[in-house]
This record gives structure tokens, sequence and C-alpha cells, in this order.
């Protein structure tokens, strides 16, 4: 006897999240809310969810933000949004120097005074 077994990586779109601003598309965006599983599975069948990864994928440049657990949690209250929101901009600006992050947060204010 045999045992056919093996992975499968389902990615779905579970709704908006929140709305924040990009600076990689340099607007405020709605970021979706995704859920990544990876089932165990035998025979082809799907059998035991194997790992969970949540991440928020902003709608226009469709950058991706994996999620811990803590930040995951807040999506299910709209109340936790701002603070979504502002661990969002902060990992985006974290990958950037001190003249970079500048230069960004000085174009996003010029844009919204615009506005």
């Amino acid at each position: 006897m045999f045992i056919i077994f093996g992975w499968v990586k389902e990615v779905k779109h579970v709704g908006s999240a929140v709305d924040c601003h990009c600076y990689r598309c340099q607007r405020k965006r709605t970021w979706g809310y995704w859920k990544e599983i990876e089932w165990v599975s035998f025979f082809f069948i799907k059998t035991i969810p194997f790992i969970y990864k949540i991440y928020v994928v902003c709608d226009g440049c469709r950058e991706p933000i994996r999620l811990d657990w803590p930040h995951s949690r807040l999506l299910r209250d709209s109340h936790q949004w701002p603070r979504l929101a502002r661990f969002i901009e902060e990992y985006q600006l974290a990958q950037k120097t001190e003249v970079q992050r500048n230069f960004l947060q000085a174009q996003r204010a010029h844009s919204e005074a615009q506005r």
C-alpha cells in the first residue's frame, strides 16, 4: 500500500482592512486583508491546516505586509484600525534611511496640503 501526501497552498482575499497612506504608491489607499493557509494533503485532499499567514496588501501597488499575531488581531475590531494604519506606515518607513523618511513625509504633507 502506498500513501500520496503533499502540501497545498490556498490564498484568499477576505475583505478590505484599513485605509492608510502607502509610501510606495504615494497615495492614500485601501489595504486588503488576505489569508494564506498551507494544508497537508493526503491523496490530493486538503486534510490538516498546517501554516496560517495573514497579510495586508495595498490595492494600488499590491505591496504585501505580513502581520504577526498581535497585529492580525487588530483586524477584528474596526476601532483598532488606526493602530494598524500606524503600524503599516511605520513598517514602510522603517526600511528607509532618515533622509528618505523625511523626503517621503514631506511629499505626503505637500500632496495632502494641495487637496
